[in-house]
């Protein structure tokens, strides 16, 4: 009799605890919660005027003072976006490819061995969002995105002054939140972050270099490069071919897309005409059918290569970077001549000291061009003569690149790290 009581009395302990999880997991969400969702599925779907519908609303019921600064931090970002629904671009859409957040860098038209792996001198605490900085060699700026002591990423500024770099300088525009991926491409800064004006997560800016050198107020690039999602990254090719950069909107948390556009010199910027149009400009859909794309290929190990595809992809290669190596060394030339006017007396001789040594560099490199397109052909030619015929379409793949695009076909290449010692 006693065990029974006793399994009557559990019964009855287990059935209260049973009706108090119920009550508890029906118990209503306060009121402003619902209108909170509601904003940020708006907001995420880039109906910004229904967002700050929202969010207004959740202001107004919401009385635990703790989350207010984060609702009104999403409403401001809502009207950000409504308010850059006025001033749009469409760039003309070359490529799309995913690729593991990991490595995604490694794929753009870069100098190789450029991305040196963190920690190291320039970024001793990496974080997971930006684990490499683009340290190039002979560069005479270094730009970087390194943790404050609140454990804040700001970007920071040095300059080779021959012998030695200068002290690292703080960006004045740094926020209250992390900036990442600082690059000079161009002749402008651009650069991602999170705490300027934008619609969230890592949003596009760029700034535009003065007279004197100084850069200016940094700009939202705004829609479609910047988006509620995560965007970063932003380059204009080496050739000016292309602007590059890459986002998480329209893929899985650990991957990203990196975009390819066409440059335009002087883009025009116009209003959206909705929602759904904003919708399809952000998607940045190449025209063409993706599911015949294989954005995998980029990530896993591809079948024995055919050893003359092989060769002829190397040399190919070969041709390719030392023409991408003299367009930058042209480039850099051209930014320290169009400043070396403006500069001081001391600045100048330390420009001219670089434009010396970077043209310096330019005959060998034309020199090793020339003789690299003279084995290519020797090569195409001996295939020729020996009845080898190369499957164009293949040699990209062959040597861990991948051809997609449109017209005229975009290769994504893979680049090497470098060393974080440096």
């Amino acid at each position: 009799m006693r065990i029974n009581g006793i399994k009557t009395a559990l019964v009855a302990v287990s059935i209260a605890i049973s009706a108090q999880i119920l009550s508890c997991q029906s118990l209503p969400l306060p009121a402003y919660e619902t209108a909170l969702m509601d904003g940020e599925a708006s907001h995420a779907d880039y109906d910004f005027q229904a967002a700050v519908q929202f969010y207004s609303e959740a202001l107004r019921k919401c009385r635990d003072t703790s989350r207010i600064p984060e609702i009104e931090r999403r409403l401001s970002q809502s009207r950000n976006g409504r308010s850059m629904s006025s001033y749009c671009q469409r760039p003309k859409v070359v490529a799309r490819k995913n690729f593991s957040r990991r490595d995604f860098f490694l794929y753009y038209p870069l100098a190789d061995r450029s991305w040196r792996p963190g920690p190291n001198r320039l970024d001793p605490h990496p974080s997971a969002e930006a684990p490499v900085v683009w340290f190039p060699q002979g560069g005479n700026e270094a730009y970087w995105s390194m943790a404050d002591t609140a454990g804040v990423r700001n970007i920071y500024y040095a300059r080779d002054l021959g012998n030695h770099w200068s002290s690292p300088y703080r960006m004045p525009f740094s926020s209250s939140e992390d900036e990442i991926y600082p690059m000079v491409s161009g002749g402008r800064l651009y650069f991602a972050s999170k705490g300027l004006f934008g619609v969230g997560g890592y949003d596009i800016y760029v700034c535009e270099r003065k007279p004197d050198g100084r850069w200016g107020e940094p700009r939202n690039m705004g829609f479609p490069y910047s988006s509620p999602y995560d965007d970063f990254l932003f380059i204009n090719s080496p050739d000016g071919r292309y602007s590059i950069f890459a986002s998480n909107r329209n893929c899985s948390a650990d991957s990203v897309s990196i975009y390819i556009l066409e440059y335009e010199p002087v883009p025009v910027s116009s209003a959206v005409r909705g929602v759904e149009d904003l919708q399809k400009l952000c998607r940045l859909d190449p025209p063409q059918d993706l599911k015949k794309v294989d954005n995998k290929s980029a990530m896993s190990t591809s079948k024995a290569a055919d050893p003359n595809t092989e060769l002829y992809a190397r040399k190919a290669a070969e041709v390719r970077r030392l023409r991408e190596e003299i367009t930058r060394l042209n480039r850099e030339l051209s930014t320290l001549r169009a400043f070396y006017n403006s500069a001081s007396p001391a600045e100048k001789s330390e420009m001219a000291d670089k434009i010396v040594k970077k043209e310096a560099r330019l005959p060998g490199l034309q020199s090793q061009l020339v003789a690299a397109n003279k084995d290519l052909q020797k090569t195409e030619m001996d295939f020729l003569l020996h009845g080898v015929l190369i499957d164009r379409s293949r040699v990209e793949a062959e040597s861990d690149n991948e051809v997609v695009g449109v017209e005229t076909s975009y290769t994504f290449t893979r680049r090497s790290p470098g060393s974080s010692d440096f």
